[in-house]
């Protein structure tokens, strides 16, 4: 039986919807790092834009027209505009993270997804480790920053933590927010590269917190700390450990613990929900999760499950989640130490005072 037309033309336009996504990474990076978007803020033919941008004008004018069907710029005549939606990518508070997903995107992930057959045959898989990289990575990460220290704040035990570790805690962000929210907290952040270290130390002092904020470098399975930790925080490093090697990194999180802290491990997630599949999250949380896998010395994604039975083996005693990102593709798996018995009886009679 000969295919069905319709059917053809169904099947040629999901085929060509995947040729505009690789093309809208490349059209949106160029518009962005050229100031083709920020130049049609006001509206501009072709000629004039390539003229005030010192650009070649037949590429200018072919580059407006595919921006247009895409969606990137509205014409009205021969004048182009930016549209809703680059205008956010902008001017939204997390304008550089945004910015620095398309460059990951285009520069990171499109060469380990060029390589997939190979690396699937068989051959090498390259080391993680480009500094560029990893600054994009840092950089783009910071996107759902003000969405996660807002989830954190809900996982119970984090407000009233005072004392907090954050391992693994790149450029500093998250140590200085949830510094810059919570006055009277102190905080340790540890990592393993000094020239990170130090861009951290600058972020607490930019923030105004470096008096109650101090960074090391070193390996946190190793390194002496100077105390126990109300709040031991894992943000996006999961997957630089082999799962095999979760428990240990679990059990000392947990040695670092006072009775009743809390562990807080944010981590994408391969989420298959409907509101994963309608926002994307979905789709780019399993496209980053083989990004991880095409390296030789990072990992996939945590499986839930394995991770809330390594964190009971570790000695906690009650886990859980909560959402960061709509949908669930982003969260946070929180796991508290076991009180001991003064703060168990204090509690109770805290509880049972009129």
């Amino acid at each position: 039986m000969p295919p069905l037309p319709g059917l053809d033309l169904l099947h040629g336009r999901t085929l060509a919807a995947s040729f505009d996504a690789f093309a809208r990474v490349h059209l949106l990076r160029a518009g962005v790092r050229l100031g083709l978007f920020e130049a049609l803020r006001r509206p501009h033919d072709a000629g004039a834009l390539a003229d005030r941008l010192g650009l070649a004008g037949d590429l200018v004018a072919s580059w407006l027209t595919a921006s247009q069907r895409l969606g990137l710029v509205h014409a009205t005549g021969a004048e182009y505009q930016i549209t809703d939606f680059t205008r956010w990518i902008l001017d939204a508070p997390e304008a550089p993270a945004l910015q620095a997903m398309l460059d990951q995107v285009a520069l990171g992930w499109g060469p380990r997804l060029l390589e997939l057959p190979q690396l699937m045959k068989g051959a090498d898989r390259p080391r993680f480790g480009n500094p560029e990289e990893a600054q994009r990575i840092a950089a783009a990460a910071r996107a759902v920053e003000v969405r996660a220290l807002a989830a954190l704040a809900r996982i119970p035990g984090v407000r009233s933590a005072r004392r907090i570790l954050d391992v693994g805690c790149g450029h500093g962000s998250y140590l200085a927010g949830f510094l810059v929210h919570y006055r009277d907290a102190q905080g340790v952040g540890v990592d393993l590269d000094p020239a990170v270290a130090e861009e951290a130390r600058r972020r607490l002092r930019e923030a105004e917190v470096w008096r109650r904020g101090e960074i090391r470098v070193g390996d946190f399975m190793t390194m002496d700390l100077p105390s126990r930790f109300d709040l031991v925080l894992f943000n996006n490093n999961l997957h630089y450990f082999a799962p095999s090697e979760h428990a240990a990194l679990l059990r000392r999180g947990a040695s670092r613990l006072t009775p009743g802290g809390v562990i807080a491990i944010q981590t994408g997630v391969v989420e298959s929900g409907p509101v994963a599949r309608l926002l994307g999250t979905g789709a780019g949380m399993a496209i980053f999760d083989l990004y991880l896998r095409s390296h030789a010395n990072l990992y996939g994604l945590p499986d839930l499950t394995a991770l809330h039975e390594s964190l009971r083996g570790a000695g906690f005693d009650e886990t859980g989640e909560v959402v960061i990102l709509p949908g669930g593709s982003s969260r946070y798996v929180w796991a508290r130490s076991p009180r001991g018995e003064d703060d168990v009886a204090g509690q109770a009679g805290t509880t049972a005072a009129p």
